[in-house]
């Protein structure tokens, strides 16, 4: 009898010990299976900033006389923006630059005229609806004698951070959507997330169908891919 106690206690033990094991094993291979799947969001946002550019260029031959004639024309497009609804703190002037034509060595044509300069100004504003409108007005500019060579408008969205978080977390429930898919046809149950990736976000015209860039449209399709890695049960 004194020796079939601690008999009993071995087997016991051995018993035990392998029910761990087997168990341990079995958890080792449930928690190294894992799925890895991709993520989408998509979220249409208006831009919150304009950059307004209006060039023009002053030819002639004297270059004394062409600085009045700048000076004319960015006051003229100053004003034009003020009557606008635009401010100064909006405005800002560009740097001027000449080109000699007979500086140009190699030049075979005679030009119309020896100096060409060229200037403009600049607006940056978050009033985007009036600019948008007032940009169709611009005809006016050009009535008071003033060519614009350059009109173009580019709308930014520079608030991402705000929509970042909401965003990622409906990424990461669409992933969690295609992990129980594929659960589901392997009949698994999707665990907790083994490791998340997030992707570039990408900003393109709210009309775009290939992500291409453009900043001349006002709303914007903000998208992002995260890849994420799902333990499968």
């Amino acid at each position: 009898m004194s020796y079939f106690i601690p008999s009993l206690i071995l087997s016991l033990g051995i018993v035990s010990s392998s029910y761990i094991l087997r168990n341990s094993i079995e958890n080792y291979r449930n928690f190294g299976r894992f799925v890895e799947v991709k993520g989408l969001d998509e979220k249409i946002v208006k831009a919150n900033v304009a950059n307004w550019e209006l060039n023009f260029t002053v030819v002639g031959d004297d270059l004394k006389k062409l600085y009045p004639q700048i000076s004319f024309a960015q006051n003229k497009i100053i004003e034009f923006l003020k009557e606008n609804g635009f401010t100064e703190e909006e405005i800002e002037k560009q740097s001027i630059s000449i080109n000699d034509a007979k500086a140009n060595a190699y030049s075979t044509e005679r030009p119309s005229a020896r100096f060409t300069a060229n200037s403009g100004i600049n607006l940056k504003t978050n009033k985007v609806d009036k600019v948008n409108t007032v940009v169709q007005k611009t005809g006016a500019v050009i009535e008071s004698g003033i060519v614009l060579n350059t009109n173009h408008v580019k709308y930014l969205f520079t608030d991402l951070n705000t929509i970042k978080p909401d965003m990622l977390a409906r990424a990461t429930e669409n992933a969690r959507e295609a992990a129980n898919t594929f659960a589901k046809n392997s009949n698994s149950h999707v665990g907790s997330i083994k490791k998340a990736t997030q992707g570039l976000f990408t900003i393109s015209p709210a009309s775009s169908e290939n992500n291409d860039y453009d900043n001349g449209s006002i709303l914007k399709k903000v998208r992002v891919v995260t890849t994420v890695e799902f333990f499968i049960n």
